[in-house]
């Protein structure tokens, strides 16, 4: 099984590269992009807590929840 760090880190890369073609992507509304530029904060602020407290693992689950969110909603 794939460490933790490295697992994050692909999750993060994906994220990111999720969040560059939604930018990038002139197909979506202006309220679309407000409900996922609320979400990414929320996101940010979350992540940045359980990062705090070093809990990885719930690190690992609200990005992925993001990412599953993001994909369900706008892929």
């Amino acid at each position: 099984m794939m460490e933790t760090e490295e697992y994050i880190k692909n999750l993060i890369n994906a994220n990111k590269l999720i969040h560059e073609d939604i930018i990038n992507n002139d197909s979506f509304s202006a309220d679309e992009l407000e409900v996922i530029q609320n979400r990414m904060l929320d996101l940010h602020n979350n992540l940045e807590f359980f990062m705090e407290r070093g809990d990885a693992n719930r690190f690992v689950y609200e990005l992925k929840n993001h990412l599953q969110w993001v994909i369900k909603n706008y892929s």
